[in-house]
């Protein structure tokens, strides 16, 4: 169990993406954890979070609860070949499925403080990649 802010706003905003549903499913990996996991092959298409804490704003002065500020990015990975129109409906879910929302946990009030963008296509050797961008802002919990 996460218990510090930054790793609270980063499971929670995991545990979102981790709901959403994409039919075929898709693999997600993890910031941090080795992927695919040992003995299996990458596959085809899959998502790719990574985090990206921003400096904390101090929005009052004293001991008050500061703001923090940051991106998960989503990563879109897909077989190259296919075209860009499966990979785009793809980033058009995850910016969907995080537009508008705000996610509490462990008294962190976690919200998306923008619209989540899609930046344009990387290809790479073997798979295009779309990165999704999704700004939070959220404020530490009282101690």
């Amino acid at each position: 169990m996460a218990t510090g802010t930054d790793a609270i706003i980063l499971a929670a905003l995991l545990d979102h993406l981790a709901t959403l549903a994409f039919s075929p499913a898709l693999a997600i990996a993890q910031p941090g954890v080795g992927f695919p996991p040992t003995g299996q092959a990458k596959p085809d298409n899959y998502l790719a979070g990574s985090f990206l804490p921003n400096r904390t704003r101090q929005v009052t002065l004293g001991d008050d609860p500061q703001q923090k500020r940051g991106f998960l990015q989503v990563s879109v990975y897909w077989k190259a070949g296919a075209g860009l129109i499966k990979p785009l409906d793809a980033s058009d879910m995850v910016i969907e499925h995080f537009n508008n929302k705000t996610l509490l946990a462990s008294d962190v009030k976690i919200t998306i403080s923008a619209e989540p963008w899609a930046s344009s296509p990387i290809q790479e050797d073997d798979r295009v990649q779309i990165p999704v961008t999704i700004p939070y802002t959220a404020f530490e919990p009282e101690r």
